[in-house]
């Protein structure tokens, strides 16, 4: 069932993109003129001390808008954009009412001070007219407005990643000056931030839950523990069990009683399996911590892990064409696209915590048949160097089809003294020869990234069976790549199944073959998601991304 279910999120992964399209948006930004409004006020004061005297809550930012609010005013001749001699600009108004309804997208509109400005507005038209207060009142507006559109499109969160842990975040769709500058009047600015938005149906799901949970009592569960864990198996018996049962059954797990409610039994570790599974961490039946703190998960983390995965929608926010392959990392799943359609699924191998798989999106270069691997020296040097040397076997790798090569000629490890001081000092380069158990399989994809990183077979089809599947250096391995690669290569009419299977197999080595169509693959990390049928599906985080980034969104409740 959860995989059905997990295939309905990202069938819907990004239709509707079309239906209020962000690229016509940003294209029709980028036509216009700056925009001209014969009501504006010419502000009296221009100096740029003046200009960024401005109140930002947002110390990570502050700089960075004060800079902008100067950019803004200049690139507008200095006149007001939010306020008029009599009135406030129709704009304002609208700009309030996207503040709230975005609300339910994990913004608060406290920090872009929503209401104080809201007052500050009203009072300032009630009495006689302060120039003064009118101007700094519309630099106090476009300070929030620039630090909203900023929190929009480029994340609160600063550093997402950091040098192992590699995430690259899309570059905004349009920069927020500029967007500011053309803005008209009569501009439905609810729609343009919609548009900016990720164009997900589940994401506007995800907003709905986010706003559900707020209210929600009902799953506040009594927290509790199985008493001895070591003595857990068939047979145990504890009051706990009981609750454990309860709760199981509370998220749509039932273990129907064998003999004793109070004992474990075979129905109710495989109920536990079944929950293990659905979050993905190791299956083996056990309440352990990590089980029981997303079995006890109250509606509080999970509003907070829908605003996290809101965010990270948000960081990754591009169209990806008509083509493209989707990768989510705590799913361990590849999605194969073709018009918002989707066309083949695969379970993957990502990289272990030790050395993760970036978070990027990136374009198919090439299919390559039976390739060779330059293994990298970060590899060489913490494994393989060490492994020669603790084996006492120069030959080691020799053995499983890897040439050595150093200064661009190929060597004989046999003639190396791998336990000599001054190795480290030296660039040897292990290349394993194409075959059925070289560690790329026969088949790989590759990228056009910087970094290395590419999608291939392997030899340890075992590994596909493991729930949690983190065991590469990084790469992607693909359980089935020969139907990936038909598919991929389906513009060419000689590339069939058997066509790709010849070439895996009998083919000459290191073919590289360019697919027809253009396909973007993105790597995301989404560990909270609403499905079609309205169930929120939450994941397990193998790289540990969600309590560091939860930290700093969360300081925004009370900013």
């Amino acid at each position: 069932m959860l995989k059905h279910l997990c295939f309905l999120f990202f069938s819907l992964l990004l239709i509707g993109c079309k239906e209020k399209n962000s690229k016509a948006v940003v294209d029709e930004f980028a036509d216009r003129e700056i925009n001209e409004s014969y009501q504006s006020v010419s502000l009296q004061d221009t100096a740029v001390a003046t200009l960024k005297k401005v109140t930002i809550k947002d110390p990570l930012y502050k700089p960075a808008i004060e800079r902008e609010v100067v950019d803004f005013y200049k690139k507008y001749n200095y006149q007001t954009r939010w306020l008029y001699q009599n009135k406030p600009s129709p704009l304002f108004t609208s700009y309030i009412q996207v503040l709230t309804a975005l609300s339910d997208y994990g913004f608060f509109p406290e920090n872009y001070r929503q209401k104080e400005l809201s007052q500050k507005v009203d009072s300032l038209y009630k009495g006689t007219l302060s120039l003064t207060d009118l101007e700094e009142t519309d630099r106090e507006i476009t300070a929030s407005f620039l630090l909203f559109t900023r929190h929009l499109t480029r994340g609160r969160v600063p550093k997402v990643g950091d040098e192992k842990r590699v995430w690259k975040r899309t570059r905004p769709l349009l920069d927020n000056v500029e967007l500011l500058l053309k803005l008209k009047d009569n501009d439905n600015l609810s729609q343009i931030i919609e548009a900016l938005q990720p164009q997900q149906p589940f994401y506007k799901a995800m907003a709905q839950r986010y706003r559900e949970l707020e209210k929600d009592t009902a799953e506040v569960l009594t927290p509790f523990a199985i008493t001895d864990l070591k003595s857990y198996t068939i047979g145990y018996a504890d009051s706990t069990i009981l609750a454990l049962r309860a709760c199981l059954k509370h998220k749509g797990y039932e273990s129907p009683v064998q003999e004793n409610p109070e004992q474990v039994d075979s129905l109710l570790v495989e109920a536990v399996k079944d929950f293990q599974r659905s979050i993905g961490i190791p299956a083996d039946g056990v309440p352990g911590a990590q089980t029981m703190s997303y079995l006890l998960m109250t509606a509080k983390e999970k509003r907070d892990l829908l605003l996290l995965n809101m965010e990270r929608l948000r960081w990754h926010n591009k169209d990806l064409g008509e083509d493209y392959i989707l990768v989510n990392i705590p799913e361990y799943r590849l999605r194969l696209f073709h018009k918002d359609s989707l066309v083949f699924q695969t379970r993957v191998v990502v990289g272990n915590p030790e050395t993760p798989t970036p978070i990027f999106s990136d374009s198919l270069r090439y299919v390559e048949f039976r390739p060779t691997w330059s293994v990298p020296q970060s590899i060489v040097r913490k494994e393989m160097i060490p492994n020669i040397i603790s084996s006492r076997d120069s030959l080691k790798y020799a053995k499983r089809g890897y040439k050595l090569y150093e200064n661009n000629k190929e060597i004989d490890p046999a003639t190396v003294n791998w336990r000599d001081e001054r190795i480290s000092k030296r660039a040897f380069y292990f290349v394993e020869a194409p075959s059925e158990n070289n560690s790329l399989g026969l088949v790989k994809f590759v990228l056009y990234n910087d970094m290395s990183i590419y999608l291939h077979d392997t030899p340890s089809k075992r590994l596909f069976g493991n729930t949690q599947r983190t065991y590469s250096h990084g790469c992607i391995r693909v359980e089935y790549p020969e139907r990936l690669a038909t598919k991929l290569l389906r513009g060419s009419e000689e590339w069939d199944a058997e066509k790709v299977k010849e070439a895996m197999t009998t083919g000459r080595d290191q073919r590289r073959v360019r697919p027809k169509q253009h396909f973007v693959i993105d790597v995301s990390y989404l560990t909270a998601w609403v499905d079609e049928e309205g169930k929120l599906i939450i994941r397990n985080d193998p790289y540990q991304f969600d309590k560091e980034q939860l930290k700093i969104l969360n300081r925004y409740k009370s900013m």
